[in-house]
């Protein structure tokens, strides 16, 4: 269960990142970020499967993706302006 939540807040910031509105970087990471995003996502949606059942894992799956898209955005203002 830990390892699906990893995967899937790693995978988040990895899309987020790539992203050419990003507030976290100067420039974002470019399309190999994104294909890395994309294969944590699906890993952590099979991390998911193996520990609860699929109807569960698939909704817990969107609901973490959902609350870490929601908030990836606003962590950019704990920064601080240089």
């Amino acid at each position: 269960m830990i390892l699906f939540l990893i995967l899937n807040i790693a995978g988040c910031c990895l899309l987020y990142l790539s992203h050419r509105h990003q507030g976290w970087l100067a420039q974002p990471i470019g399309p190999l970020g994104a294909a890395g995003g994309a294969a944590a996502l699906l890993l952590a949606l099979a991390a998911a499967c193996f520990a609860l059942s699929p109807l569960a894992a698939v909704f817990a799956w969107l609901a973490v993706s959902m609350l870490a898209f929601s908030l990836l955005p606003f962590a950019s203002l704990l920064k601080g302006k240089p």
